[in-house]
């Protein structure tokens, strides 16, 4: 399995951060009291005071959103926002703000829940209203934010669907966005465009084997970093580095690159200084996972054992935090990928401890990663295990292990077949015969 695409969505411009300050500057505490007591000192009472009724009636309702959405109770809020942006009289840069927040609101529920519903909802309300209410030649900035949550939104949804429309979409919006932000006139929406402009450049990149690609999103992330320094904003920094050190992961994978290996190695290493276990626990974890993953590519380019134990050194810390009973994916994810790392060590030294330790990693994920659940996942697991059970046959003369990697591969192969992936099954297909000549062998008196 390769590793995730961090995805940091919903960073709003500062025009967005200040209407929200205003909204939670307020406590409204119901039609019957005086506006003075959901003000606490005299700025906020005059602003309060200036208000209209319909902005009143409107902030009312976004308070109330608010509260839902710290519940989480997304939907709710999305409701309550739309009603704040439906007041009669409301002027229009108040009902983009709260049809901008609706917006959001259901895109965060369609992350949080994984909900694909909920997030062609958000995009189609980006699409068809909230970039009308904030037309480029009027308010670029926010037309800018509308673009920039338009395309995470899309980017979501695309990273969640075979097609890739949805995709090519995001990267066309954020492109969009980044024809009015810039690192002169607003650095750190710029900077957040450019991260999260990178992620979707990834994500496609990695799906059509495009290096070039690729590399913009390796450019996207480095320009990114131009502004968000690890002294200005920490942990926006960390973030873009994670998903530079995966960028730069994939992209020595189709390049057979070790050098970029290498500068992935040290990025997710320089994230390790700010997404403490402290701090950031599934932050850190995830981070230790992506680590783990680049060492095992870079311990596979060199002879001696050092880097690939260092793999599984990370794997293991990672799973310090990355339970069953937490996150159970998450835990199956780094499973299936300590066990690719032991297998390499145990290749390396002829170990077989360390190959058995390899399959009770891929027994672990596969507790998880059913064929229900993540058909594909599952059968490159099974296939994982089915290539070191052939191993350890092989060491031992065990024809009992043979046949279980034989009935492994029988499995993988049909589910392939069935699926219609024409190269995975012919894959799978040698090793079953390998499998089905290596128990014929140890069968044999």
């Amino acid at each position: 399995m390769n590793g995730r695409w961090k995805k940091h969505l919903f960073i709003t411009s500062s025009t967005e951060r200040n209407n929200k300050k205003a909204i939670n500057s307020f406590v409204l505490h119901g039609p019957g009291d005086e506006p003075e007591r959901a003000a606490h000192d005299a700025e906020k009472r005059q602003i309060f005071m200036n208000m209209t009724e319909a902005e009143k009636s409107a902030l009312h309702l976004a308070e109330k959103a608010q509260a839902a959405a710290s519940r989480q109770e997304y939907l709710q809020a999305a409701d309550l926002f739309a009603d704040a942006a439906a007041i009669n009289r409301l002027q229009v840069t108040l009902q983009w703000k709260y049809r901008n927040q609706q917006a959001l609101m259901l895109a965060e529920f369609g992350r949080e829940f994984r909900n694909n519903e909920a997030l062609e909802q958000a995009t189609g309300l980006y699409e068809k209203t909230v970039l009308e209410l904030a037309p480029k030649s009027e308010r670029p900035d926010d037309w800018a934010t509308t673009q920039h949550n338009f395309g995470n939104a899309l980017g979501l949804l695309g990273q969640r669907q075979r097609a890739t429309r949805n995709l090519e979409r995001a990267i066309m919006v954020f492109e969009n966005a980044l024809t009015v932000r810039s690192p002169e006139k607003s650095p750190l929406e710029w900077a957040a465009t450019q991260d999260n402009y990178g992620n979707v450049l990834g994500i496609l990149g990695q799906r059509r084997g495009d290096v070039d690609m690729l590399k913009k999103s390796v450019e996207a992330f480095e320009k990114a970093l131009t502004e968000r320094s690890r002294e200005k904003v920490p942990m926006d920094w960390a973030a873009t580095m994670n998903n530079l050190g995966t960028a730069l992961q994939v992209l020595a994978q189709r390049e057979k690159d070790p050098r970029l290996l290498k500068r992935s190695v040290d990025a997710y290493t320089d994230v390790l200084k700010e997404w403490t276990r402290k701090r950031a626990p599934l932050n850190w974890a995830s981070t230790f996972n992506n680590l783990g993953m680049a060492l095992r590519l870079l311990g596979e380019t060199r002879k001696g054992p050092r880097t690939l134990e260092q793999s599984v050194s990370a794997f293991n810390n990672a799973l310090a935090v990355r339970t069953r009973e937490s996150v159970p994916m998450d835990w199956a994810m780094t499973q299936n990928n300590l066990g690719a790392a032991l297998q390499s060590l145990g290749n390396r030294q002829e170990d077989a401890r360390l190959l058995e330790k390899a399959v009770t990693a891929y027994e672990n994920a596969l507790s998880e990663i059913t064929r229900e659940k993540l058909p594909m996942a599952w059968a490159m697991t099974l296939a994982n295990l089915g290539a070191v059970h052939m191993k350890l046959a092989e060491r031992s003369g065990n024809a009992d292990v043979a046949l279980a990697a034989l009935n492994e591969f029988d499995e993988v192969v049909e589910f392939f077949r069935l699926a219609s992936h024409a190269q995975y099954m012919e894959l799978a297909e040698d090793q079953r015969k390998k499998a089905q000549a290596l128990v014929m062998a140890l069968s044999t008196p």
